[in-house]
């Protein structure tokens, strides 16, 4: 080449291609993954957070399924005891992950043979064990992080049905909901699958037209390195690299043009790309995003999900009320079928055999008998001095009570004890203990532990009180409590006619079905213990010792409801 003719080259460089999630059973030591390091559930989560249409399908979706909650034609008494069994939160999320993964898992927990608990447990967190020769799957594994077993060491559980029935004590077992789908063994995939790449095309195209605003709507730069060119193509694609590095993605719209030139006389022309029509462009791909995931949600309606768009029907609510039915004979009513029918089998054990529905939410309100509303106004007018100042109690302790942070703090025990005795470092016999926390807000808690109590028991009550209380969803400091128990609730009912009580002790009262259920809470991302490592020592603990593993020890009364061997909290 003549010394004398102008060097330069010219590279394109293109933006990123999506590449679609590779779904595949990843087999470990003794556990099965979903993709290498069980990524493919956080690509769906990243589909989830980073696409409005998709998360709004799969909120509405999953609020569809639940409904109003669970209802029965049948045994109203067995109703009760499934509603014990899942309380509405775990209820709520089962059906969100089963939804959103197309599998959702429950920690069955069992006492003295029967089912006491089910726990939603994040499915992202289960990794089934690999099966035996006759394709059974035996075992579940926990880890809050399959992608960090060293850090976060997986737990074995048994499989729902495989577990030692010989054990009258506490014991869990994991089952998991899914539905057959062909190719698939361990795993089952969400049902809009074919539109997870649609999600992502959306979630990068917002980025792109953000950016493409932010660049002075240009479709691209032409970069000049003057300094000479590069002696050979590796030292070209090394400097191009650097550059890439900074620019590519969808924060970086279009495509960088880099041009190495010998000397500043030889410098390209730097001009805009510009992108013709740009604004129908977009308009076309968002449109086509949208289209193409509802497809794969099968959704009935944009309207139901709450995007509107032009539609051959006279009236938004015409067309609400044919795609809500629509939409629930075709695909929310076989979801709620294969979740109801899991729900009966863990049911089974207990010997509940009443058949479940979802309550839809849109159907219509039970209208009050005559008789009914008699009644209870009758039941109310002996009480309604003691309802209403029972009512004001329960605004104040709800307004100190607390939702607890699932940041920082993960539940990892909840137990009903007629001691309601408590777990702590020293009796999880670890290596060292710990002095209480300087600035705990209660007295139950140390550096690591949160101790809290819910009102449990009955799903609802004759009292206001108590209504509420179920009702609000938080949990509480025995202070908080105890501070309640002061306000003058009952006037006149107290010991020896004193106008308060104790509502750590009595609850709401005579004849209450409820009771407080002790919650414990482990502070996360500690350096000390981890929470896969305190639930383990919790179950490794006979059960005849966990009753000894306390903090201190409370009045039998607080883990009781009123029943006949406390005299139903009556008081001469």
């Amino acid at each position: 080449m003549s010394d004398n003719k102008p060097i330069q080259r010219i590279y394109a460089l293109e933006m990123s291609n999506y590449i679609r999630p590779e779904i595949k059973e990843v087999r470990g030591k003794k556990w099965v993954l979903n993709g290498d390091k069980n990524k493919f559930y956080q690509d769906i989560i990243d589909a989830y957070n980073g696409s409005t249409t998709n998360s709004a399908i799969i909120d509405s979706y999953s609020q569809f399924i639940y409904g109003k909650g669970l209802i029965t034609k049948g045994d109203q008494a067995q109703l009760q005891q499934v509603k014990d069994i899942f309380s509405k939160n775990d209820l709520r999320r089962i059906c969100k992950d089963f939804e959103m993964f197309g599998e959702a898992s429950i920690e069955v927990k069992y006492l003295n043979g029967k089912v006491r608990k089910g726990f939603h447990v994040p499915k992202q967190r289960i990794a089934p064990e690999v099966a035996d020769e006759n394709g059974n799957i035996k075992g579940y594994w926990y880890s809050y992080d399959f992608s960090d077993t060293m850090k976060y060491k997986p737990i074995r559980f048994d499989a729902f049905g495989f577990g030692d029935k010989s054990n009258v004590g506490q014991r869990s077992e994991i089952y998991v909901i899914k539905d057959y789908q062909i190719g698939q063994f361990y795993y089952s995939n969400p049902s809009y699958i074919s539109g997870l790449s649609w999600a992502k095309f959306e979630e990068e195209f917002q980025n792109y037209c953000i950016n493409h605003i932010k660049n002075g709507l240009s479709a691209g730069h032409i970069i000049n390195i003057n300094g000479g060119v590069p002696a050979s193509e590796i030292e070209a694609e090394a400097a191009i690299a650097k550059i890439d590095n900074k620019l590519a993605g969808s924060n970086n719209s279009g495509k960088r043009l880099v041009v190495f030139n010998d000397g500043k006389e030889n410098e390209a022309t730097i001009s805009a790309i510009e992108v013709s029509e740009a604004h129908k462009q977009y308009e076309y791909l968002c449109a086509e995003a949208r289209q193409q995931i509802m497809t794969a949600h099968k959704l009935t309606s944009p309207m139901l999900v709450g995007v509107k768009e032009a539609s051959g029907f006279s009236s938004n609510a015409e067309e609400i009320k044919v795609g809500f039915a629509e939409l629930m004979i075709n695909v929310i009513t076989p979801k709620q079928e294969i979740i109801l029918d899991d729900l009966m089998n863990i049911c089974k054990v207990n010997g509940i055999t009443t058949e479940l529905e979802f309550e839809s939410l849109r159907s219509e309100q039970p209208q009050a008998q005559p008789t009914q509303m008699a009644s209870v106004k009758i039941c109310c007018s002996s009480h309604d001095k003691e309802n209403i100042e029972l009512s004001t109690a329960a605004d104040e302790l709800i307004e100190l009570g607390e939702v607890i942070d699932t940041e920082t703090w993960e539940e990892i025990d909840e137990i009903e004890l007629t001691q309601s005795d408590t777990i702590n470092e020293y009796t999880l016999s670890l290596a060292k203990t710990f002095s209480s926390f300087p600035n705990a807000s209660s007295e139950q808690d140390t550096e690591l532990f949160k101790v809290r109590y819910e009102y449990s028991g009955a799903s609802t009550g004759q009292r206001d009180f108590c209504n509420k209380l179920l009702n609000a969803g938080k949990v509480y400091r025995k202070e908080d409590i105890d501070l309640a128990g002061s306000k003058v609730v009952n006037k006149g009912f107290g010991p020896n006619g004193a106008d308060t009580y104790n509502i750590w002790l009595y609850k709401g009262g005579v004849n209450c079905k409820h009771f407080w259920l002790r919650k414990i809470y482990l502070k996360k991302n500690n350096t000390s213990l981890t929470v896969n490592e305190a639930r383990k020592l919790i179950l490794e603990l006979d059960p005849k010792d966990r009753p000894k593993a306390k903090w201190q020890e409370n009045d039998p009364l607080v883990a009781q409801p009123a029943q006949d061997s406390n005299n139903n909290f009556r008081l001469n």
